[in-house]
């Protein structure tokens, strides 16, 4: 009989255990940093359990240029007084334009290049210039897939185009028409006209929503091309903005309505596309950012680390407090939140135009995502 000699060589279905048992993102991260054969474990894991599920993630709140408001630490739903350090250059990033966060990385444009920092680790990753005029500037970037994935791309917003990045080529992919279909055998062309600001994968398949509440599917291969998808709105009208999230084998669309936060299924088992109204989030917390450019999260029994089921968890808007929580469909009785929530939207004039610096986000690894 085998006996383990070491950390190293313990059993592969005892370190599993272990995962189960951790408490935080950070806590998960340091036991996959501690050697291969644990890495290892933690790679099996990750086709097994889904980890966003599992934790809640971390706030990041960004140190702003000539303000000591915040420090450069996370903070931690499941302990407020833990000190884990973010690992983003800020005094770099600052200089740069905010396009969006996903994976774990936060996306900036700094001379028509694309220049991704992830939170956690602090390794960056620099895309080839963009081609595009010398008044155009990238408003929207977002990550199909972890970079480390053999499939990821950057999928970036210029004006009425959206250009592709593979991670790790040398050049970009330029769309300038989406498909919209009429039915199976007509399709005609029209111009991106409106802003996206959210991405999603999910079972395999990228979606994409735009300002004016448009959806489309992302096709990356064979080749990279964008369709408007029919969808019916009639379950709930949100007020401009809204986010994706993912709740165990349901992509939902959550965002105020009518003072309340609200929350759609979408449907994708029909040809045209419904958006059904969930009345209850049941044993499920959802993580909304202050942008819309950010990433939302979901939790699953919430109750285990403190928190609260049914519950819509905001990133504080005025450096008061680091979150509030609503449930979804209660009413927002606050009289100046929403005013508050657009005033945190940072803005600054730069030499092309107007662009967000980084507001308050959640974060969560990149690297926690199924592969």
């Amino acid at each position: 009989m085998l006996v383990p000699q070491g950390w190293a060589d313990l059993p592969d279905d005892l370190l599993q255990s272990i995962i189960f048992l951790l408490g935080t993102p950070h806590e998960t991260l340091a036991f996959a940093a501690t050697c291969h054969h644990w890495y290892a474990a933690f790679l099996s894991c990750l086709s097994a359990i889904d980890l966003f599920a599992l934790f809640p993630p971390l706030l990041l709140r960004p140190k702003l240029p000539d303000s000591n408001l915040y420090s450069e630490h996370f903070v931690d739903p499941t302990n407020t007084v833990a000190s884990v350090r973010c690992r983003v250059p800020w005094r770099t990033v600052n200089k740069m334009d905010y396009i969006g966060y996903s994976y774990g990385n936060i996306i900036y444009c700094y001379k028509k290049k694309c220049h991704l920092f992830d939170v956690f680790t602090g390794a960056m990753t620099k895309s080839p210039r963009l081609i595009i005029g010398k008044r155009d500037y990238p408003t929207f970037g977002a990550l199909t897939a972890p970079p480390a994935s053999a499939d990821s791309s950057v999928l970036v917003q210029v004006g009425c185009s959206l250009f592709r990045w593979k991670v790790g080529s040398t050049s970009w992919l330029k769309l300038c028409q989406i498909d919209v279909p009429f039915n199976h055998l007509i399709v005609s062309r029209s111009q991106l006209h409106t802003p996206i600001f959210q991405v999603m994968s999910f079972k395999g398949e990228i979606f994409a929503i735009d300002s004016s509440s448009n959806l489309f599917k992302v096709f990356l291969e064979p080749r990279f091309r964008l369709q408007k998808l029919s969808v019916g709105w009639a379950a709930v009208k949100f007020d401009g903005y809204m986010w994706f999230v993912v709740c165990d084998d349901m992509l939902l669309l959550i965002g105020p309505a009518n003072n309340r936060y609200q929350a759609v299924h979408l449907d994708l088992s029909s040809r045209r596309k419904r958006m059904v109204k969930v009345e209850r989030l049941e044993n499920w917390a959802v993580f909304v950012g202050s942008g819309t450019k950010s990433q939302a999260f979901a939790c699953k029994n919430p109750e285990r680390w403190g928190g609260r089921s049914n519950c819509i968890y905001l990133c504080g808007v005025d450096g008061e407090q680091p979150w509030c929580t609503v449930q979804l469909g209660e009413e927002v009785k606050e009289p100046d939140y929403w005013e508050r929530q657009y005033r945190w939207r940072h803005l600054r004039h730069v030499e092309d135009g107007v662009t967000d610096l980084l507001s308050t986000i959640w974060v969560f690894p990149g690297v926690f995502s199924r592969i």
